[in-house]
């Protein structure tokens, strides 16, 4: 039933492809394609909306750039492999979006390049630039080879790991066993969604220790097996396969890896245990998206099924089978169909899990195009005429699909961040220092605002609330812990938890709301009891008393904003507007830095300050790259835009406050 190509195969794929290989245009045409189909990713590299998961991802990365060590002071539930080579990304090339998708093409490029090499054993050149092409234009691949999500890495290694073993099948040295373990080791510390590839790497182990005589060799059910040598090769593969995991052991702390990679899994199993209409709907969803490409994996199949019987009945002799034989067909459905059984099984499933199904059900489909030029070569005999026919008529039909692909891929390209967001991210930084922790259920916003979370939040997903794993009491007590400067409530997430948003509501002063899902909550109400920095007790004007100050350090850099929080307090509610300056004077009295501006960048005006509450203004004090080292003084005051008029400092009879001695270095 499932054989190895034959001679006459072979001879006829080699001969159709020795008609272009020989001006090298069959490589320069996958090259070609390969370059415009990464382009296509990387032209819009900003031009997508906000994402959950990628925003944690991003977000557990710049934490462990930050010195935060993954699992032990963080709470990252994603293995440490992706996390770390975003992190790698970010020294390289910045702490930005794009530094970290370029992981996940980086990625893309691996899987193509991976899956065209296996296409290319199994049918020869034609067939790695079909799988190429049906790879690229994939909704789910364009989709998440652009985003910061493990899928695709994942499933590029897990891909690269059978491809190893082909190598060992073809050239008989363990070495290539143990490396194929060690890979496939890895595409579990970038995401466990591939451990039932272990199923046509085991198939493929298994079919190299058959009989060496050719008859045998042939018939996959022999149990003819030389069980020292395959005892032999599971035990390399299972030391490979367990390596890296002895590695991360040494650099986390295992405990706590366990609990946030394995015990959350399970967690998350419990709270949300699935069901078969909800899996079946999940299963509908990817086949109609691809549904052509499963309409040519399914004749790929059964082309293969009848090739033997159709070069029957021309009455060709029946050729020897190359050495090694291997039945591709066999080992690509045993991988799909093991892939579908795991995804039968997980739960919580969603749409990107099913980035696993697609390199077997494109290798499958590669095969109705090796077959067709097989039977066309054939085609003065009328079974194989009719074979050929019917194969193109299939290839036609699934073509149909292509348009709807395309043009889902090209809106899924279109999607921008919103007007919501544009306007929300000056509005976090000025209501937070670089320094600050804002707590939030959407990282993403908070990274594209160059803030942080506090590394035990972890990502405040709908699914870790479903499991408790985040709970309102958590979320209060890290935001107290924190000090967080600001709440941000944008991804549906924070809802789920109201007695949060209560304490939210109740502990900061100031609301700016787009709408009921869009909120960020900033003004912090300084806690009973909570100490105010340096305080003191100075009045301005008639109303105002400067409580105290926050530096970071007394020493600052020139070229470096200099990061300042000042305490006011105002007896009644003031009725004016009142802009805060911030300046840094030199030993003569001479300004050499200053930064005017209303009460955290203008979104908090002192007309709304309420009156008897210790108010926090933020203060990032520009200084000049050519300031001279030594002490400067910095002072602040207050006074009306509209006039310039300062209010007067009734101690001192001045109108500026002296806070403190700053030494430029």
């Amino acid at each position: 039933m499932y054989t190895a190509r034959t001679n006459e195969e072979f001879a006829i794929s080699q001969k159709l492809n020795n008609l272009m290989i020989s001006k090298g245009w069959w490589w320069a045409l996958w090259l070609v394609c390969f370059v415009m189909l990464f382009a296509w990713r990387t032209q819009n590299l900003t031009a997508f909306g906000l994402s959950n998961d990628e925003g944690a991802h991003l977000m557990w990365a710049r934490l462990a750039v930050d010195g935060h060590s993954l699992y032990s002071e963080t709470h990252a539930v994603q293995a440490p492999l992706f996390i770390e080579s975003i992190g790698w990304a970010f020294r390289l090339w910045g702490t930005t979006i794009q530094a970290g998708r370029w992981v996940t093409l980086l990625g893309f490029a691996l899987l193509t390049i991976v899956l065209s090499w296996l296409a290319y054993r199994a049918g020869g050149a034609l067939a790695a630039l079909v799988a190429l092409i049906l790879l690229g234009v994939s909704p789910l691949v364009f989709t998440f080879s652009r985003l910061v999500m493990a899928e695709i890495p994942a499933t590029a290694l897990a891909a690269a790991a059978l491809a190893l073993v082909f190598l060992f099948q073809q050239y008989n040295h363990r070495v290539w066993l143990f490396v194929s373990a060690l890979v496939f080791g890895a595409s579990f510390l970038v995401k466990g969604l591939n451990p039932f590839v272990v199923a046509p790497i085991g198939l493929l182990v298994w079919l190299h220790r058959g009989s060496q005589d050719d008859m045998l060799r042939r018939q996959l059910l022999s149990l003819t097996r030389d069980w020292r040598g395959l005892l032999l090769d599971g035990l390399v593969w299972s030391t490979g396969f367990l390596l890296p995991f002895g590695i991360v052991c040494l650099i986390y702390d295992p405990a706590a890896m366990y609990d946030q990679l394995v015990l959350f899994r399970g967690d998350l199993r419990a709270a949300i245990p699935g069901s078969w209409p909800e899996t079946l709907a999940h299963f509908e969803l990817f086949i109609k998206s691809h549904w052509g490409l499963w309409l040519l994996a399914i004749f790929g199949l059964i082309s293969t099924l009848v090739k033997n019987r159709v070069l029957s009945l021309l009455n060709q002799p029946e050729p020897e089978p190359l050495s090694p034989a291997v039945p591709y067909n066999l080992i690509w459905g045993v991988w799909l169909a093991a892939g579908m059984a795991m995804l039968g099984w997980h739960t919580p499933l969603f749409p990107h899990h099913f980035l696993v199904l697609l390199p077997p059900l494109i290798l499958l489909a590669t095969t109705v195009f090796t077959n067709l030029v097989l039977f066309w070569s054939n085609r003065t005999q009328r079974p194989a005429f009719m074979m050929a026919i019917l194969l193109a008529l299939v290839i036609g039909c699934a073509a149909l699909s292509l348009p709807a692909m395309i043009k889902a891929n090209q809106a899924t390209a279109a999607i921008v961040t919103g007007g919501r967001e544009q306007q929300a991210l000056p509005l976090l930084q000025a209501v937070s220092q670089p320094d600050d922790f804002v707590m939030g259920d959407s990282q993403l916003l908070i990274f594209m605002a160059d803030r942080r979370t506090p590394p035990p939040l972890g990502d405040v997903a709908l699914v870790a609330i479903k499991a408790g794993r985040q709970t309102s009491a958590r979320l209060i007590d890290l935001t107290e812990t924190y000090r967080s400067p600001a709440v941000v409530q944008w991804s549906l997430r924070l809802p789920w938890l109201p007695e949060y948003l209560d304490w939210v509501q109740n502990n900061y002063w100031v609301h700016r709301v787009w709408d009921n899902d869009h909120i960020i909550h900033y003004g912090r109400r300084l806690p009973e009891g909570e100490p105010i920095p340096n305080e003191q007790s100075v009045r301005l004007g008639d109303s105002v008393t400067l409580r105290g100050y926050q530096l970071n350090s007394p020493i600052a850099t020139a070229g470096e904003p200099l990061a300042v929080k000042v305490y006011w307090q105002t007896d009644v509610s003031l009725n004016k507007d009142y802009t805060i300056f911030t300046q840094l004077l030199d030993s003569s009295g001479a300004l050499v830095a200053g930064y005017d501006s209303q009460p955290l960048g203008g979104y908090w005006p002192t007309r709304e300050w309420p009156p008897g509450e210790v108010v926090i203004d933020l203060v990032q004090l520009p200084l000049p790259p050519e300031l001279p080292p030594g002490e400067y003084r910095l002072v602040t005051g207050m006074y009306l835009l509209a006039t310039g008029e300062r209010l007067p400092v009734l101690e001192t009879n001045q109108d500026y406050i002296t806070l403190t001695t700053i030494e430029i270095k």
